[in-house]
């Protein structure tokens, strides 16, 4: 029988070819580095003649240099700890200096005694590797850099194309109103029809721009949803009566009236969805459904679904009406128009709030588009309630307004408005004017304008905020640029609200009836009421400042309801009794940082109560603690007239609860 050792000779030299013509290079070392074997794979790439490396070269003389610091001081000890060390970059040196990247394995060998130990490395050229990583990187930064040119081209064709779009809406809609005669009641409609059209365009390539820029973020709101579905289907409902088809709305009895989140958003999906239901209906009906999936102690999970009778979609093209500027069909493109991007919008706008929208539809019968969405439930610590019918807004004839605008027609198009609305407004053509016009006169609001010449609208909110006025206007901006663009800027201006152009009457209309509270409101709560309260008219603005507490800021928002207030008042004079014990014990320790917690832990009280004197006692206190070498007596008075300032609100908290007990029991009695 044969033992085969005739065939060894063969398997070594098969052996020894499959080392030295592997794709990676093998080379071993001692334990002092001196390199023993090498194939003729590394070899190759370093272009040394073997009789160069064995024997003569050690392992870490093939790196440069800071590799070879590496290799001494943690690599080669790695190794002797765990006995082989994986994938490590290293910069490998040819033989003309020139060096390439490569990933080493190494292994250790055991020998008889440590000295004794060899070593084994697998090494990996990864020239292309490197190659392909870098040119990511350089696509990475090229897209990166295009995306931010984009973003700029599209803030600046914003403004360029949203300002004379603004005007021609505008005037599109005074056409309207005037005395025309049917030909020219015929032009009209089409250029407020046509001007519409292009601005929903613009407004939806602007929008998914953002979207993709991850320029858009959700707000966190109360809104009632009740009136918010009910301004849909009464937005809708003249389209639907012109093509007979029926809508209808129902909601889940289950859901209360007020949830937080972002209003404007959903109204956003909701407007795109139920468009599309309108515009694909021609007879049936279009119905919004909103109903209660689940429900928590803090969180509601709510479903909306948009259900018509209308064409239908083929069932291969259910997913691809998602796409950007994609319809069904182009047939369906030339009889209904539109841009293809609602759906894509609605969908990236779900994808904010985690969800999705899911599609059902037979052709010829009619689709359903549903989403879910987890809201927040609404509790008292949400102040500003967004669509809540409740509160009574005012007569706008008796506010008065101030125009903050460079360009004429714009002024022409707002001051139209103005007169149709009967509000009396000035008009300043730069936010030089505009401070200017604040010191002369009470403004109850002022519409700015962001980008002017002199003095930019920013910088005149700014000064205007710092003016010693007996009431500071709301200040609302105009302007083409995106608000989440300018956000931080806003905030920092002190600006109370923004308005996108191009901008509709009734946009307009709305957002400064949000603001402005009606006078025979504030005289529905009686005299005694209001004196009591400290209630401040503009007329007793500097007499009430000398005052320790002004609630008119909240009895505006409890909109007269007297158990509400004194809930409210009850339960602030606990937080300042509260926070009495708390700036006690940080006067006794002269603490900076107490004192500074205790201005953030009260923000909110005091803003509601507008005790004013008592946070700038305390800030003094701060500043005092903070100062080493500080007078001991002023530190000891300004302690004493901050505790003074605290029973004072403090008393006046106790006076007003009695006064708010007063007028709920004559409410009852009455």
């Amino acid at each position: 029988m044969e033992d085969g050792s005739e065939n060894k000779p063969e398997i070594f030299e098969s052996a020894e070819d499959l080392y030295h013509d592997a794709p990676c290079g093998y080379v071993s070392f001692r334990n002092d580095g001196t390199i023993y074997n090498i194939n003729k794979t590394l070899l190759g790439w370093l272009d040394f003649d073997k009789n160069e490396i064995l024997g003569t070269k050690k392992i870490y003389e093939l790196f440069k240099m800071g590799g070879r610091m590496y290799f001494e001081t943690h690599f080669f000890p790695l190794i002797r700890i765990q006995g082989f060390a994986n994938e490590i970059n290293f910069e490998i040196r040819k033989n003309d200096g020139s060096t390439f990247p490569a990933l080493i394995n190494v292994k250790e060998l055991k020998g008889p005694t440590i000295r004794e130990n060899r070593y084994r490395a697998s090494v990996y050229d990864i020239s292309d590797r490197k190659k392909y990583e870098q040119e990511l990187m350089n696509a990475k930064l090229k897209a990166e850099k295009q995306a931010q040119v984009k973003a700029e081209f599209l803030a600046t064709i914003s403004h360029e194309i949203r300002t004379p779009l603004n005007a021609i809406v505008g005037i599109g809609d005074l056409l309207t109103k005037t005395s025309l005669n049917p030909k020219q009641k015929e032009y009209a409609d089409i250029l407020r029809l046509s001007s519409g059209n292009l601005l929903g365009l613009v407004n939806n390539i602007l929008d998914l721009s953002k979207l993709e820029a991850k320029a858009v973020q959700l707000e966190k709101k109360p809104f009632a949803i009740r009136t918010l579905t009910n301004s849909l289907i009464h937005t809708f409902k003249l389209k639907c009566n012109e093509k007979g088809v029926e809508l209808i709305s129902e909601i889940d009895e289950e859901i209360p009236n007020y949830i937080v989140g972002d209003p404007i958003k959903l109204s956003q999906v909701l407007t795109n969805l139920l468009g599309n239901a309108i515009k694909f209906t021609c007879d049936g009906h279009v119905k919004l459904v909103v109903k209660l999936n689940a429900s928590s102690s803090e969180k509601l999970d709510l479903n909306f679904s948009v259900l018509d009778t209308g064409t239908g979609i083929p069932a291969d093209k259910l997913q691809s009406v998602f796409e950007e500027f994609s319809q069904a069909s182009y047939e369906v493109n030339l009889e209904y128009g539109g841009t293809g991007l609602g759906l894509t919008i609605s969908q990236q706008l779900l994808k904010l709030h985690g969800s999705e929208i899911k599609v059902a539809s037979v052709l010829g019968e009619g689709s359903e588009f549903s989403f879910d969405i987890t809201y927040e439930k609404y509790t008292n610590s949400f102040m500003e309630i967004d669509g809540d019918d409740s509160f009574q807004r005012k007569k706008l004839d008796q506010a008065k307004l101030l125009i903050v605008e460079d360009n004429p027609v714009n002024i022409f198009v707002i001051s139209e408005y103005l007169k149709e609305w009967k509000i009396n407004f000035d008009v300043a053509k730069n936010g030089k004017k505009a401070i200017e016009a604040a010191k002369k006169k009470n403004y109850d609001v002022i519409l700015m304008d962001l980008h002017m010449p002199v003095i930019n609208g920013f910088e005149a909110t700014s000064t205007i905020r710092n003016l010693s006025l007996e009431k500071q206007p709301v200040i609302l901006a105009l302007s083409a640029t995106s608000r989440e663009a300018i956000q931080s800027e806003l905030d920092r201006a002190g600006i109370d609200d923004f308005i996108s152009k191009p901008f509709g009457p009734a946009d307009l209309h709305k957002l400064i009836s949000n603001y402005i509270v009606t006078t025979s409101e504030n005289e529905k709560v009686s005299e005694p009421f209001k004196d009591k309260l400290g209630i401040i008219t503009s007329e007793e603005h500097k007499e009430a400042s000398q005052k320790s507490i002004d609630l008119s800021r909240f009895v505006k928002m409890a909109n007269n309801k007297p158990e509400f207030l004194q809930k409210f008042i009850a339960n602030t004079l606990i937080a300042f009794q509260d926070y009495l014990e708390d700036f006690q014990k940080a006067a006794d320790l002269r603490d900076a940082t107490q004192i500074s917690e205790l201005i953030h832990k009260s923000t909110m009280s005091v803003y509601y109560i507008q005790s004013d004197k008592l946070v700038q006692l305390l800030r003094d206190c701060q500043s005092f603690f903070e100062e080493k070498n500080a007078n001991s007596e002023e530190i000891e008075a300004v302690i004493d007239h901050a505790t003074a300032e605290f029973h004072q609100v403090i008393i006046s908290l106790k006076n007003s609860d009695e006064a708010a007990l007063m007028t709920e029991s004559q409410s009852v009695v009455n």
